[in-house]
C-alpha cells in the first residue's frame, strides 16, 4: 500500500504549493493536498467557543491551524495504516521518501516526529534498518512533519474530546500514554529555521501564525482567565515532572538535520 503524504496548505498559498509540488516531484511522491482551514472558515462564535481551551488565549490563526490538523487526524483514525502529515513550509532532506516508507513499517509506533527545532528530551534508542529512532519525552515542536498511525490519531482525538483546542504542536507534545518517537537525525526542517541548519534563506518562510496582526482573543471573564492560568501551571508541572523523572535515562539535546547530501 502506498504511504499517503498529506500536505496541509491554504489554497491561496500558491508559492508554497509550487515549492512543495516541485519538491515532491524531485523526491518521487504524489502529495495529497489537504486544504487548510482558513480565517474565513472560522466564525466568531466558533472562535470564541474554542479560543480559551488551552493555557492562554489563542489567535484565530492558531485555532485554524489546529482544526487543519484535526481534520486529518479524523481521516487517519479511520484508515488502515499510517500516513505522513506535512505543513507547507517544510524542507525535506536525506533520502526522504525511502526513509519515511521504512519508518511506516515500525511495529511499535503511534507517532514519529520527523522535524528538528529547539531542544528535545530523548530516551532509549531503536533502529529500523539504517535509521535511528529515540523515544520522545519532551519536545518543543513537532506539528510540521510527522508519521501518524491510526492508533495515534485515536489518542489525539480522545484528548481533543477531553481538552479541546490548543496550539497544535503543544497539543501533540502534551499527549501521553502513546508510543512516540523522534527520527535522529531528522529529515525535515521548517523554512523559517532552514539557515540554522546550513540551508539558504527561503522565500515565503514566515509563519502564517506569526504574520497574523490581530492579538489573541480577550478572555470574557476572570474565571476563564484563571482556568487558563491553572492549565498553564499544570502543564509546567507536568513538563518539570517528566524532565526530573527521566533525568538519569534521558538526554536533552538538539537533533541534527539529515541534509540533502545524506545517503
Amino acid at each position: 500500500m502506498t504511504l499517503p503524504v498529506h500536505i496541509i496548505s491554504l489554497a491561496s498559498a500558491t508559492h508554497r504549493r509550487a515549492y512543495q509540488t516541485a519538491q515532491a516531484q524531485r523526491l518521487g511522491f504524489e502529495p495529497q493536498w489537504s486544504d487548510a482551514v482558513s480565517l474565513h472558515d472560522i466564525s466568531d462564535a466558533f472562535f470564541h467557543q474554542h479560543a480559551f481551551q488551552w493555557q492562554r488565549a489563542l489567535k484565530r490563526t492558531e485555532v485554524a491551524c489546529f482544526m487543519s490538523h484535526l481534520q486529518l487526524w479524523q481521516n487517519i483514525a479511520q484508515s488502515d495504516g499510517p500516513a505522513v502529515v506535512l505543513e507547507d513550509d517544510v524542507v525535506l532532506g536525506g533520502n526522504w521518501l525511502a526513509d519515511v516508507q521504512l519508518l511506516a513499517t515500525h511495529p511499535q509506533a503511534d507517532f514519529i516526529c520527523l522535524e528538528t527545532w529547539g531542544e528535545k528530551t530523548l530516551g532509549n534508542a531503536d533502529t529500523l534498518g539504517h535509521l535511528t529512532l529515540r523515544r520522545l519525552v519532551l519536545n518543543s515542536a513537532g506539528a510540521a512533519a510527522y508519521v501518524l498511525w491510526p492508533s495515534g490519531a485515536r489518542h489525539l482525538l480522545a484528548r481533543y474530546e477531553r481538552c479541546g483546542v490548543a496550539l497544535a504542536d503543544a497539543f501533540i507534545n502534551q499527549t501521553q500514554g502513546w508510543r512516540i518517537w523522534q527520527l535522529v537525525p531528522a529529515n525535515v526542517v521548517q523554512m523559517s529555521v532552514a539557515p540554522d541548519f546550513g540551508l539558504p534563506p527561503m522565500d515565503h518562510s514566515e509563519s502564517m501564525i506569526a504574520r497574523e496582526q490581530h492579538a489573541s482573543a480577550i478572555a470574557p471573564s476572570l474565571a476563564v482567565r484563571w482556568h487558563m492560568k491553572g492549565r498553564r501551571l499544570l502543564g509546567e508541572l507536568d513538563k518539570a515532572w517528566r524532565q526530573l523523572s527521566t533525568v538519569l535515562i534521558c538526554k536533552r539535546t538538539h537533533v541534527p538535520f539529515m541534509n540533502h547530501e545524506h545517503r
